[in-house]
């Protein structure tokens, strides 16, 4: 089956030229489900994801902007995720819509459209992010074929929490057995092979968004932070804006939120396996 759904990738992409990947390693990333660049993004780039981060984490919580959730950890409330930044950040949006787009339409085969935007807080001791796969948290408009790039904005090590993948796990496109939360049924996880994936700025790492992949606590003494952009092929559809109009109605930042409302049918889809309270 796998044979044959890789002939059927190379006749869908033959009138796409690639512009960053070569076939070698498009045919890795359908193999596979993930494929590593290393090196890759631009010095101007890497060396300020650090301050953009820092940046980000001092935003105050502003109704209707940026998007800030937090994880409870040993009684502290810690900054986990913050999303929707890619309005008030140029220069991350102008690498998000261009380089990284142009290297996600290569391994799409045709043009990619960005679908989300988050960096994810690993603070010491910071709680990991149970084995899932991302698709479950995509659901809302339809969209089944979507991929997520990693940008390490500090060492992803096994100390820091670096994350784990499953390889050759993404075909046949089908979401596995998962707990209430979205996270992989224990007994599921146990079964599969997993592997470690270190990554270190300037590093963009690709995965499928069946990829099973999970990551641990951050054991180590420094601050563990990952960019995240997701992206569908633009003949799906383009869905950002709509995704952001329906989390803020659905699972909101805790600034957003009305206290008398339940938002637990929301987190079934916006907050998949992961800390965030």
């Amino acid at each position: 089956m796998l044979s044959r759904i890789l002939r059927n990738f190379a006749t869908e992409r033959a009138a796409y030229k690639p512009k960053y990947f070569n076939q070698d390693q498009i045919d890795f990333y359908n193999r596979e489900g993930f494929v590593v660049a290393k090196q890759v993004l631009p010095r101007s780039i890497t060396d300020n994801l650090q301050k953009w981060a820092r940046e980000m984490e001092d935003l105050p919580e502003t109704p209707g902007k940026w998007m800030k959730y937090f994880e409870v950890t040993k009684g502290q409330r810690l900054l986990c995720r913050v999303e929707n930044f890619l309005p008030f950040f140029p220069e991350l949006r102008e690498i998000s819509y261009g380089m990284v787009t142009d290297m996600s339409s290569d391994l799409f085969g045709e043009q990619a459209v960005i679908y989300k935007e988050k960096i994810n807080f690993k603070f010491p001791q910071g709680s990991g992010f149970a084995a899932h796969q991302d698709q479950p948290a995509f659901v809302s408009f339809g969209c089944k074929k979507l991929l997520t790039v990693l940008l390490p904005i500090d060492a992803n090590t096994r100390q820091s929490g670096g994350l784990d993948f499953v390889r050759q796990h993404h075909i046949p496109a089908e979401i596995l057995p998962q707990n209430s939360d979205g996270s992989l049924r224990t007994d599921i996880e146990a079964k599969l092979n997993w592997i470690p994936l270190d990554a270190h700025g300037g590093d963009l790492v690709f995965f499928d968004s069946y990829a099973p992949h999970r990551s641990d606590v951050n054991t180590s003494a420094s601050t563990r932070r990952n960019l995240y952009l997701t992206y569908n092929p633009l003949s799906h559809g383009s869905w950002r804006d709509k995704y952001y109009e329906e989390k803020r109605r659905v699972f909101p930042p805790e600034c957003e939120r009305d206290p008398t409302k339940d938002y637990s049918e929301g987190a079934k889809v916006f907050n998949v396996a992961n800390p965030i309270k």
